[in-house]
């Protein structure tokens, strides 16, 4: 048969082609354990049916609901992704932005880390053509990027109002260091709420790392020196490392200590007295990020605007309610 008749074949076109033709192009497609040249099919059609994802924390049980959600759809498109973690390094996002563009991706959907320097995602976008979206961080409106973020500051702004109305006066803040815009509404949120009530308090706002791995040390510091009656922590690590804190200085939650965390994982709800949590919509946020970075695909210069997409507080038990 003709090139052009594999070709249709191959790639799924075969309703032009006789059944009986179909079936000699598959036949030794299968004796000769054929497959079709990617890098040849790139260079003809100028894209690569593939496309890169950037997360800041591979480890987080957060992010494989958004990886999972990013690949149920673009899979249904026949597009590949590849992945990097980039632990909130700068320098390992501007090489993973860098080699992505070198292997000319056809778009990238990335948790951007905030800094004074954009230079490789403006270059990627504008100069190498590379559709963007931000996912859960929103970047400098100067930059062209739309994102897909949440409410954490209305969202953090409520939970530290509900632990005030359960009249908790000493609420510490356990966060993350500040890496976008997603923690500093978070931080934002909780000032804001103990400033109007007249019971914020400097010494109580304690920064971890972004895994949280010393969240424990400092909640029982709050607690034997600080005299708290509530805990509000801005991950799911840091509320983990909170909650055994509490229990093994011998306190009870919530009667002594009320804990407000972030993120709804499993654990949560397994613990003795399940934890009140902000729900983030991270199918949400995956699903609307990925359609719109397919439709820029497809519309190229399209006008994006950022969307924003409400999170949600459960209200469980561990607040005093």
């Amino acid at each position: 048969v003709s090139v052009s008749t594999v070709s249709v074949v191959i790639n799924n076109k075969e309703k032009y082609v006789r059944p009986d033709l179909k079936a000699k192009v598959l036949k030794a497609v299968n004796e000769l354990n054929y497959s079709p040249n990617s890098i040849a099919r790139s260079l003809k059609n100028q894209e690569t049916r593939t496309i890169g994802l950037i997360v800041t924390n591979i480890t987080s049980p957060v992010t494989p609901t958004m990886v999972r959600t990013i690949q149920k759809i673009t899979y249904e498109k026949g597009i590949d992704n590849m992945i990097v973690s980039t632990e909130e390094n700068k320098q390992l996002e501007i090489n993973a932005v860098n080699s992505f563009v070198s292997k000319m991706v056809d778009g990238l959907i990335i948790c951007p880390i905030e800094s004074d320097n954009y230079d490789h995602l403006v270059h990627a976008h504008e100069q190498a053509g590379i559709p963007i979206i931000s996912i859960e961080r929103i970047l400098p409106e100067e930059i062209g990027i739309p994102s897909v973020s949440t409410s954490n500051f209305e969202t953090s702004y409520q939970a530290v109002q509900h632990l005030i109305a359960h009249g908790r006066k000493r609420i510490a803040l356990i966060a993350m260091p500040i890496f976008g815009s997603n923690t500093r509404d978070r931080v934002n949120g909780y000032t804001k709420a103990t400033a109007e009530s007249g019971i914020d308090d400097p010494s109580l706002i304690c920064q971890t790392d972004y895994i949280g791995s010393d969240s424990y040390t400092i909640a029982v510091d709050l607690i034997k020196n600080h005299k708290i009656d509530a805990i509000f922590a801005i991950s799911q690590s840091i509320a983990l490392g909170a909650y055994k804190a509490i229990i093994d200085c011998k306190q009870k939650i919530p009667d002594d200590i009320a804990l407000v965390g972030y993120d709804s994982v499993d654990w949560m709800d397994t613990v003795p007295v399940p934890i009140t949590t902000i729900k983030q919509p991270l199918v949400e946020i995956a699903t609307i990020s990925t359609n719109m970075l397919l439709h820029y695909k497809e519309n190229p210069g399209c006008v994006l605007n950022d969307v924003v997409i409400p999170s949600e507080l459960l209200i469980k038990r561990s607040c005093g309610c």
